[in-house]
């Protein structure tokens, strides 16, 4: 949406996220679900389709598209930016994130260092030969433990992305020096969901977050106090498929605490639609419960106006819905957080 008051200095843009967070709308089932993501450093400046641009490495962009159409299961790349102190000169790093047999899980993370004039054959590697030397070679230790925050810096896509995502990037970047466990914060290219902007993909657990604030990231970076104080800011997590599945987890994760985040959920079963909502069963593992079920309800609750992008003014319905916890097996199983199971 454009203001093209005579006078003006210049066209002023309303921001969808702007527009999308005073709607109240909800970022519960916005996650981008893939079960697995390649990030690859990829140098700036980045255009709207970053695969063209002019210092991208040869070879990338046919690579990108045959992938997609090969594979099954194709990944999801974002690209992310070379950083002083996280970058080696003449090397590109590559991280490779992979959800394992469960149907969701923490992703694992396998990170790759190589020589600029390798990186697009490393990727072809990891897409074709996942087995081949030449990986083992360029593997660097991981301790499953460092967090890594991608946050959507791409203007070039939508102008909230850079108008609010840059400057929340550039504070948590600076508050991750000092964040225990080691985190690391980069900027990133689109990921989907720019109304939802400032927004970030928290890796290895794979979840999003959106709507982010200067005063709320202390709490997500060094997770003090507890998620239902986050749950505004929630968007899902990235390892269902479902966005009703999305929105029953984060009411899970909103009930139980942070210690949720060590769960595996094994299975989900029951019938929902987004007319009618239903009941979701949710069968999980975890270290401090062993084997539990839980149910949670979803309900419509009509819908709000939003924008879908910054640079159309077209307001669209964005459904939204209720979840509550209607049943947890064993009995208090969900009562994770506070020692008492």
């Amino acid at each position: 949406m454009i203001d093209t008051t005579p006078g003006t200095a210049k066209p002023r843009v309303t921001l969808c996220s702007t527009v999308s967070e005073a709607s109240g709308e909800d970022p519960a089932g916005s996650a981008w679900a893939t079960r697995r993501y390649l990030l690859i450093e990829l140098p700036l400046p980045w255009q709207y389709d970053v695969l063209a641009g002019k210092r991208i490495p040869a070879g990338l962009r046919d690579l990108v598209y045959e992938i997609y159409e090969r594979l099954p299961e194709p990944w999801g790349m974002i690209g992310i930016a070379p950083d002083p102190d996280y970058s080696v000169e003449g090397m590109t790093r590559i991280i490779d994130l992979q959800q394992g047999d469960d149907l969701a899980a923490a992703y694992h993370r396998d990170e790759y260092l190589a020589p600029n004039d390798e990186a697009v054959e490393i990727l072809r590697l990891l897409s074709y030969e996942p087995t081949h030397p030449r990986l083992a070679e360029l593997r660097l230790p991981d301790d499953q433990v460092t967090r890594d925050f991608c946050i959507c810096t791409h203007g070039a896509v939508d102008a909230c992305c850079a108008t609010v995502g840059y400057p929340i990037y550039k504070l948590m970047r600076a508050m991750a020096d000092r964040a225990d466990p080691p985190t690391r914060v980069w900027r990133c290219t689109h990921f989907g969901g720019h109304r939802f902007a400032a927004t970030a993909l928290e890796a290895p657990q794979g979840r999003y977050w959106g709507y982010l604030k200067a005063d709320m990231l202390s709490a997500l970076i060094h997770r003090t106090g507890e998620p239902r104080e986050l749950r505004r800011h929630y968007r899902g997590w990235a390892a269902l498929t479902e966005p009703l599945w999305q929105i029953a987890e984060a009411e899970v994760l909103n009930t139980a605490g942070w210690d949720w985040l060590n769960a595996t959920i094994t299975d989900i079963s029951g019938v929902v639609t987004a007319e009618q909502g239903g009941t979701l069963a949710i069968s999980f593992r975890h270290p401090a419960v062993g084997s539990g079920e839980i149910d949670v309800a979803i309900t419509p609750t009509g819908t709000v106006k939003t924008m879908e992008n910054s640079n159309d003014e077209t307001l669209i319905d964005a459904p939204q819905y209720s979840a509550r916890i209607a049943s947890e097996r064993p009995e208090g199983c969900l009562s994770i957080s506070d020692g008492r199971v």
